[in-house]
């Protein structure tokens, strides 16, 4: 005998739509966006596309950095300057100048009562139309404590805009996605300018064949074409809210794996 919980899933699975694709999300004109990247990189190969996008509309693009760049004591002790040299010239294909770097600790960020204050100033201060942060749903520690602290920020202070998380190193359940066809090859520069990174992973491929695969939600553009996915997070803080929702199925797959090691 089937349970109820049984039956209340399969009633709801039932009434699922056959296929929900994400929603087309068209740049906007002359706005204000603001991007945190927990690395030198992840501006890149997250959003990079859609960033060049919002520079030929005329957008002011503000890309702020959060940690140092020093590969958690893994890299050489120049390693935090390289990056940072890698990142101007990658932002300066993607026409972008405006760029702060807060060197927190690579590797071991975590969310500070001080990091938190300047996250909150940067958001009265730039006002931005759209704001881009890290998927709290992502494998890199790094990418999950800054993107849960900066939408917090976000949904705390009472900032204006929309916010997105973009995706890295884990897929998200998209529900936006840009066309990024007209700027994959200014996309595949940028990224190329991160030499450092790209000695220890062709982070190139990974990124180009994530978007070609994004390309698939595109509507009526069949084959060759380019996306980059984002999950918008609702303005208001929620316990049953996506971005609660994704963080505790971040922990559950890390608890779950630790019991596998």
């Amino acid at each position: 005998m089937k349970s109820f919980i049984t039956k209340l899933l399969q009633t709801k699975i039932s009434r699922l739509q056959l296929c929900p694709l994400p929603a087309p999300l068209i740049p906007i004109e002359a706005g204000r966006v603001l991007v945190f990247a927990p690395h030198q990189d992840d501006e890149t190969l997250g959003c990079g596309g859609t960033l060049a996008l919002l520079r030929q509309k005329k957008c002011a693009v503000k890309v702020i950095f959060i940690t140092d760049g020093a590969g958690a004591g893994s890299l050489d002790a120049d390693a935090p300057a390289i990056r940072r040299k890698e990142a101007r010239a990658a932002l300066n294909i993607l026409s972008i100048d405006d760029i702060e770097f807060l060197n927190e600790p690579d590797g071991s960020f975590r969310a500070s009562a001080g990091f938190e204050k300047k996250v909150r100033q940067l958001l009265q201060q730039f006002k931005p139309d759209w704001l881009f942060a890290p998927s709290v749903l992502d494998y890199h520690r790094d990418h999950v404590a800054a993107g849960q602290a900066v939408l917090s920020c976000w949904q705390q202070c009472g900032a204006p805009g929309r916010a997105f998380i973009y995706e890295i190193w884990s897929p998200l359940p998209a529900t936006h996605v840009v066309d990024i066809g007209d700027a994959i090859e200014l996309k595949k520069q940028a990224i190329s300018c991160y030499a450092l990174p790209l000695s220890h992973c062709d982070y190139l491929s990974a990124s180009i064949g994530l978007a070609s695969y994004r390309g698939l939600y595109l509507p009526g553009k069949p084959g060759g074409n380019y996306a980059e996915a984002f999950s918008e997070i609702e303005k208001q803080a929620s316990f049953g809210g996506l971005l609660q929702k994704m963080l505790n199925l971040r922990l559950y797959l890390e608890s779950l794996l630790k019991r596998q090691i």
